[in-house]
């Protein structure tokens, strides 16, 4: 697994490493540039000058003017050299030179030449050369300056803009570094927090992060919240289960130890009766698990693709009859509600309906504000001072129908969860139970 932070400082040093190699590599070549080019215009200058010093005589020498001749032209090897030429055989050249041989050759007019060569002493050169008209004859005239404390002068430069540039670039690296450090140190502390989760120790992840961390952060809280939520329901439901078994289990085992029973057949009646309550039982959590489907965690439920498959699933359970479901919806059948959660509520509301109907259950969805689910039946209903205590854990209508007397518990704890709330009415339209469910949207 690569490691972010490794990553970040991996990306961050290899970019300030190019960024500083081309920023040193651009500024050496501006500056070389830029001082040849002052080298270049001053030289042009001068030969210009040695061009007015220079006449042909009428044998046709090149002579050269006194004042040519400057101290730095005369004294050997000085770093400053001309030459003026008529061809490649008639040439003037300064003291300096020191009857050194130079490689030039006659230019033609407005032509110029900017070379490196290597002069006296191997001194490295500049070389300026250029062609004018005087006197209807062509001169040549090469102006040459020696490079030897120039170059040792960038020499001292470049080394000090390589020391400077590396310190700033081990600065930059430790910003970098401190930066990127402070910047991951959030999600160690989320890293700390979900350890802490899986231990026991905390139920959500109490850390705050960069805000591209944030929304992962929430739907993880989100997620262990709905989770605990659900476990609570499922450990509650299995314990009910698991107390509704016990209960006829010991009945059975008192029974059977029972020397007083009158006869087989009443003793066989109570233990086909307990059987059937637990067959009851145990028929009602499987009937729950079918209802459920394969459910997988999302927080968006599509009613339009959930809502036939539960129906389907209903109707089969409760094939002793013919049940006309009917839908209706104000256009929006996306709600932001878990999915889980969605079909186990929409799930105990209509196998209470589907239960007590006669032949008919409606539904209508509407989602604006917040969502509302309004489901009626056409069955027996209940009188008003009844309809409070249907939503108390364990209370039937009616002990003669299978149940438990949990769906519209269940149902309530989950609208809770969602700051809802659950109304039950009589419904004016088919003359049952009027379940109205409310649940928050944010």
């Amino acid at each position: 697994m690569k490691s972010l932070r490794k990553q970040l400082s991996l990306g961050l040093t290899l970019s300030l490493v190019g960024l500083l190699t081309l920023q040193w590599a651009v500024v050496t070549f501006t500056i070389d540039h830029l001082i040849q080019s002052q080298m270049t215009a001053r030289m042009q200058q001068e030969a210009e000058g040695i061009l007015a010093g220079v006449t042909v005589n009428t044998r046709g020498e090149l002579v050269l003017a006194p004042h040519v001749m400057t101290a730095g032209y005369q004294r050997p090897f000085s770093g400053r050299y001309f030459i003026a030429m008529l061809d490649d055989t008639h040439k003037a050249p300064s003291r300096s030179w020191w009857d050194v041989e130079i490689p030039a050759h006659a230019l033609k007019v407005g032509e110029e030449q900017v070379t490196h060569v290597n002069g006296p002493e191997s001194q490295p050169l500049l070389l300026l050369g250029h062609g004018y008209r005087k006197q209807q004859r062509t001169i040549t005239i090469y102006v040459a300056e020696s490079l030897v404390e120039l170059q040792q002068s960038l020499r001292m430069f470049h080394w000090l803009y390589g020391v400077f540039s590396l310190l700033g670039l081990l600065a930059l690296l430790a910003l970098q570094r401190w930066i990127v450090v402070n910047t991951l140190k959030p999600l160690q502390q989320i890293k700390e927090s979900l350890a802490k989760v899986a231990s026991g120790e905390l139920q959500q992840i109490n850390a705050s992060g960069p805000a591209e961390v944030m929304p992962l952060v929430n739907e993880f809280n989100r997620i262990l919240k709905s989770t605990s939520q659900k476990t609570r329901r499922s450990r509650l439901a299995i314990g009910n289960l698991a107390h509704g078994l016990k209960t006829r289990l010991a009945q059975l085992q008192l029974l059977s130890g029972d020397a007083n029973a009158e006869n087989d057949a009443q003793l066989r009646q109570l233990v086909q009766s307990c059987s059937a309550e637990i067959n009851q039982d145990v028929e009602r959590e499987l009937k729950r698990a079918r209802l459920m489907g394969d459910v997988y965690t999302s927080q968006t439920t599509e009613l339009e693709v959930e809502l036939p498959k539960l129906v389907s699933t209903l109707q089969k359970i409760y094939s002793e009859k013919t049940v006309a479901f009917g839908w209706q919806h104000d256009g929006q059948t996306r709600v932001m509600i878990d999915r889980e959660d969605m079909l186990e509520l929409l799930g105990n509301v209509l196998d209470n309906a589907f239960k007590w109907c006669r032949s008919q259950v409606k539904l209508y969805v509407s989602v604006q504000a917040a969502i509302h689910i309004i489901v009626e039946d056409d069955g027996p209903g209940s009188e008003a001072a009844e309809l409070a205590t249907l939503l108390q854990r364990g209370m039937r209508m009616d002990e003669s129908k299978p149940g438990s007397g949990l769906g519209l518990a269940i149902v309530q704890d989950i609208v809770q969860h969602y700051h809802g709330e659950v109304t039950l009415t009589h419904s004016q339209h088919l003359g049952g139970l009027r379940v109205h469910l409310t649940l928050a949207t944010a």
